[in-house]
């Protein structure tokens, strides 16, 4: 049987492909896909989900649901730079337009998620942790009857992608990210340490694409170019990382990274260190903080294959 998960996503590009990979992976049932502000606003955020459900055809639609428009106690930091104006590469355009859409609240779909399927949900958590700290604020007990919450997030060994320590997710809501990774609910958090160990080219999307050269390969080709590009001006590659498919891959099957169970913490006042991710790897015991799973490594090969396998279907 598939599994039920319920994506959280702040809809950019990498966001986008994560989207692709779980609809088309058959160990995977999405229940439901919310979104939250972070790479752009959230109501592009919103928009962008329906474009991707358009461009694969989807019938059975899962429910989408819109949720926090800032974080719960900072302004709102965008990522424009990266994802385009519009979160996708700049290329939404000259895709179909979105028909208008009234969309349910996000956090009572998290809630109502967690309470029809119980331990069987996964949690994909690819943006920034606002709705998942909002629904545990409105009802931790029903938050605590979800199976797995799944977070792209955090840097540990490896500088941050966001100043000199942070990860994006967590500087932009490090508050809500304290919050989820306290809560108690099993997590495991899939930071830069492994995302960072995965770089698909230029040259092979475009390899990919034009063989395939389908109406999702071609949207897929254009939307990454201006995100791959961005990382060619700031780190001389052509190519781009997969932060969040490697969160849904890890959905598909567990056992593409391994990991440590450790304590961790998110830094939410400090001058420089805002959204750190501050862990104990002695694993001393507190009763203060619940200990999450840590990605570290990864099986790249496996995971690239997985990845490229159903984003060109």
């Amino acid at each position: 049987m598939p599994k039920p998960i319920l994506i959280d996503t702040d809809t950019g590009v990498d966001d986008a492909l994560a989207l692709i990979l779980a609809l088309r992976s058959p160990e995977l049932s999405v229940k439901a896909i919310t979104t939250v502000a972070g790479n752009i606003e959230v109501q592009k955020c919103t928009s962008n989900v329906h474009r991707i459900l358009d461009l694969l055809q989807i019938r059975e639609r899962p429910i989408v649901a819109q949720g926090a428009k800032r974080p719960l106690r900072q302004s709102l930091l965008t990522a424009s730079e990266v994802h385009g104006s519009d979160g996708l590469g700049n290329v939404s355009k000259s895709l179909p337009a979105v028909e208008p859409f009234k969309p349910a609240s996000a956090v009572q779909t998290i809630l109502e998620c967690c309470d029809r399927y119980g331990a069987k949900l996964v949690i994909v958590a690819i943006g920034p942790l606002t709705n998942l700290a909002l629904a545990w604020k409105s009802d931790p007990r029903t938050m605590r009857k979800a199976g797995h919450v799944i977070t792209m997030g955090g840097a540990f060994h490896v500088p941050g992608n966001t100043g000199p320590v942070a990860e994006f997710n967590y500087y932009v809501d490090p508050e809500a990210a304290h919050i989820v990774l306290n809560s108690g609910v099993p997590v495991t958090v899939i930071p830069l340490d492994v995302t960072h160990q995965v770089v698909v080219m230029r040259k092979e999307m475009e390899y990919r694409a034009k063989r395939r050269a389908s109406m999702v390969a071609m949207t897929v080709l254009n939307m990454t170019r201006e995100y791959m590009r961005y990382h060619l001006d700031t780190q001389g590659f052509n190519g781009g990382y997969l932060h969040d498919p490697m969160a849904v891959a890890v959905a598909v099957d567990r056992t593409l990274v391994k990991t440590r169970k450790v304590r961790v913490d998110v830094e939410t006042t400090g001058t420089y260190t805002r959204g750190m991710t501050v862990s104990d790897f002695h694993n001393r015991r507190s009763r203060k903080h619940h200990a999450v799973q840590v990605a570290f490594t990864v099986d790249r090969d496996r995971f690239l294959r997985l990845f490229h396998e159903r984003l060109w279907m």
